[in-house]
């Protein structure tokens, strides 16, 4: 009787040790964190790109941050304008029918529109087919309100032929302070 009392006992301990390890799925965003640095104003493995004149500065901040050593923070300047910020590799490594999602720590000062109308908003699709209407998080309403960090979740089911997953951070106005992006598979 003590061997199977001390058999499951020495069962449910391990369970308990190596089921966080089996649950977990792979994050596939590099450098969500934005802790590896390409050049002083630009994370490795992301890119910015400004539209129609706009005027933008970016940093990594390591005061405003979630999580590690920094956040990276886009600030838009009067008038606005439109920046869209993205991972430089393709996320390829997906599987097509399975759920994935995104999510994403964000911090908001002085976000609105453009002057072209353009909302903010964070968007993930897929390709060679894309989903739509495009899934967006639309950040004029769930960050109205709000100043302090808040994470945003977006859930997906890739299509039939899916190969790659696409993110977009598109940013009009004020200043953003992004952290801990990630997107992994969900059970």
């Amino acid at each position: 009787m003590k061997k199977i009392v001390a058999g499951i006992i020495f069962l449910v301990g391990f369970l308990i040790a190596v089921s966080p390890g089996l649950c977990k799925t792979k994050q596939i965003v590099p450098n969500g964190g934005f802790e590896l640095k390409k050049t002083d104003t630009l994370p490795e493995d992301w890119l910015t790109k400004t539209y129609r004149g706009t005027s933008a500065e970016f940093a990594f901040n390591d005061v405003e941050k979630h999580s590690g050593s920094y956040s990276y923070m886009i600030k838009i300047n009067p008038p606005g304008g439109s920046v869209l910020f993205y991972p430089e590799k393709k996320f390829t490594n997906i599987k097509p029918g399975k759920k994935y999602q995104l999510s994403v720590w964000i911090k908001a000062k002085g976000m609105g529109y453009s002057p072209n109308f353009i909302a903010p908003a964070i968007r993930v699709n897929y390709k060679p087919k894309r989903l739509s209407p495009v899934p967006t998080v639309d950040l004029m309403l769930e960050m109205k309100g709000e100043s302090e960090w808040k994470n945003l979740t977006l859930t997906t089911i890739a299509p039939p032929n899916a190969k790659q997953i696409t993110l977009d951070f598109l940013l009009t106005k004020g200043t953003v302070w992004l952290d801990d992006v990630e997107i992994t598979e969900v059970k």
